[in-house]
């Protein structure tokens, strides 16, 4: 929960709402008997909500699934310790981030572990299936407030990664340069970019969110950084909007009146809510020398009114810019166009987007297959017959997930129920990907909510009922069939009950078949090993020696065509999605049966003509290096 009042009748409930709450408890969402939920209100008995309607308990056909199976072999790598060493209550529960990246440069992917209460973790994968917790200099400035997620990129082109750290609680995010021997020093400061930590203690802002692109096609990677403020939930001008939405009958809100009442007091903006800090999202504009400058004004985005999560950088309407997606509580996920490659315009309400209630995780990615990037956003369902969500006075929203499809003349469909993909319950980070080398995406998603300490059942606060339904709500993993994408987590071995976050697929091992790793709250992370039989592969790197601080090619298209005459399999190179995570800069595609691909087609950022190379043999990584 984020935002919640105690010692009161009115709790304000969900992720806009609700603060109280993280890693705890736990109980079966779909397990419930009972037909109906006591709410309680004041202490009094004021009614009735309906049970939500439970998970479909039909296993999907062997045939969808396809071989696919994973195992869980944390222990076994080396990566068993626990997130926090306290009890994660407040914010800092929605923090548990995971990086990939290959800080050695040797080929084998390496993790970072962002830790709450506890020191960080740089884990070198030795390549034989085990890790090592290294020292570089990155365990964090202060573990009691703790760090959010990381993101590792070239800030000043000296061809070494380095790494931007977000903050938990009362501290700065921190930009940490690599000294060329692989150890990183905090240079917040002399690049520019160090913000007054706020005045609120353990539960300050939270920033959640972090991506980089190249916004202004200087070569140089860009930063967008975001925020989410605590001070909003205990709003007069919430509260306001939350009987608006109760539409006379405080326990139960109507999904359609929550956005419309939002908008008012989001309008606003939020640094105006009593309490908040300064904002402190941003979009940091690299200079090129090591120095950063604020470019959040002169770029025309307006983060004091989204209650952001996670930003992605990619270019959805295809004209080789990349545009600014945000996911956000409170129905302020926003949709902005790269204009000229100078400022960012809000097309939020023209393409089509920005109904999801409560955006928390965000993958864009060409699930149709029509070679435009879609859109998805993992957000809470509570899905009821009636269509309400049964919490008394908050305006949480429990449509669940979105999944915008690309239409390729700059608007979107709303496909999530075509799809299949809406209820995720409780969902955070995500990832789409070709999982069983066949030429066909499944869908991740970590789940999970749990209540602290106060909110335990036998309180009998009428806001529990609600909350028990996701204390122990499984993770997901959609396979596509003949009627839509259907969840076979279970039966795939993908067992996860506790609050998973941040979620990147990596081929850890490097046998061809993309793993998982899953950060999670208090506990520790899961890294599910995918057993799928052998069946061809094929993963592209770029490298582009002529642009040092830009040398992985983010933003560059590529298509792969498997076989000549087929539509190709088409993605943009980013390291940016999910929430609270970052993955490689590659692209993994799924051969099947076939040992090479007819061509890839790379466009290289700003460049509208293909370098391409013919018949590639699969199995292998990789990388395709610019000509001049």
């Amino acid at each position: 929960m984020r935002g919640m009042r105690t010692g009161r009748a009115v709790v304000l409930a969900l992720c806009l709402f609700a603060s109280a709450c993280s890693a705890g408890s736990n109980a079966d969402s779909s397990s419930t008997t009972s037909s109906t939920t006591k709410v309680r209100t004041d202490s009094a008995d004021v009614g009735l909500a309906p049970e939500p309607i439970p998970d479909p308990t039909a296993k999907v056909p062997e045939k969808d699934i396809n071989g696919i199976t994973f195992t869980d072999v944390t222990k076994a790598a080396g990566l068993d310790r626990d997130h926090s060493t306290r009890d994660q209550i407040g914010e800092d529960g929605m923090s548990a981030a995971v990086s990939v990246v290959d800080i050695d440069e040797d080929g084998w992917p390496d993790i970072f572990l962002s830790r709450v209460g506890d020191s960080n973790s740089m884990y070198r994968n030795n390549g034989d299936g085990t890790f090592t917790d290294i020292e570089v200099g990155l365990g964090g400035q202060n573990p009691e407030f703790g760090t959010g997620p990381a993101v590792f990129f070239d800030a000043n082109g000296d061809r070494h990664v380095d790494v931007y750290m977000a903050a938990i609680g009362a501290e700065s995010d921190r930009l940490y340069m690599n000294d060329g021997t692989g150890f990183f020093i905090d240079s917040t400061a002399e690049a520019g970019m160090f913000q007054p930590p706020p005045s609120q203690l353990r539960n300050g802002d939270q920033v959640h969110g972090l991506t980089v692109g190249d916004v202004n096609a200087d070569g140089n990677l860009d930063l967008v950084a975001v925020q989410w403020d605590t001070a909003v939930p205990e709003s007069a001008a919430v509260a306001g909007a939350q009987r608006e939405s109760s539409s006379g009958d405080e326990r139960f809100d109507r999904a359609g009146n929550i956005c419309k009442s939002t908008q008012k007091f989001r309008s606003q903006g939020f640094s105006r809510v009593p309490n908040s800090s300064p904002n402190r999202s941003r979009l940091w504009i690299n200079n090129g020398d090591g120095t950063f400058r604020d470019g959040t004004a002169e770029w025309g985005v307006n983060f004091d009114q989204i209650l952001a999560f996670t930003p992605v950088l990619n270019d959805v309407d295809g004209d080789g810019r990349p545009d600014l997606a945000i996911t956000g509580d409170a129905c302020t996920s926003r949709l902005y166009r790269n204009v000229d490659g100078k400022r960012f315009e809000d097309i939020t309400e023209s393409a089509g987007v920005g109904t999801d209630e409560n955006g928390m995780g965000s993958t864009i990615r060409d699930i149709d297959g029509d070679g435009d990037p879609d859109w998805l956003i993992s957000s809470i369902s509570y899905p009821t017959k009636t269509g309400d969500c049964p919490i008394v006075s908050s305006i949480t929203g429990c449509s669940g997930n979105r999944l915008y499809i690309n239409n390729g003349d700059g608007k979107f469909t709303d496909a999530t129920d075509k799809f299949g993909l809406r209820h995720g319950w409780w969902g955070w980070g995500s990832a789409i990907e070709d999982f069983g080398n066949d030429g066909n995406l499944e869908v991740a998603m970590a789940n999970g909510f749990s209540a602290a300490e106060a909110l335990r059942p036998e309180n009998g606060d009428w806001t529990q009922d609600y909350f028990n339904v996701f204390r122990k709500d499984p993770m997901r993993f959609w396979v596509s069939t003949k009627d839509g994408y259907k969840d076979a987590a279970f039966q795939v071995g993908l067992e996860d009950f506790g609050v998973g976050l941040g979620l990147v697929p990596v081929d850890f091992n490097r046998d061809g078949n993309l793993d998982l790793i899953m950060a999670k709250s208090e506990d520790p992370p899961r890294l599910f090993q995918n057993n799928t039989p052998a069946r061809g592969w094929l993963d592209v790197r770029l490298e582009d020696s002529g642009t040092p601080g830009n040398r992985n090619g983010i933003g560059a298209r590529v298509e792969v065509t498997v076989k000549a005459g087929e539509k190709p399999v088409v993605a943009e190179i980013s390291t940016g999605g999910s929430y609270e995570s970052q993955k490689l800069p590659e692209l993994h595609v799924g051969l099947g049966n076939r040992k090479s691909v007819a061509k890839v087609d790379v466009y290289w950022p700003g460049e509208s003509k293909a370098q391409q190379l013919s018949d590639v043999k699969g199995n292998q990584v990789i990388t395709i290096k610019r000509e001049p």
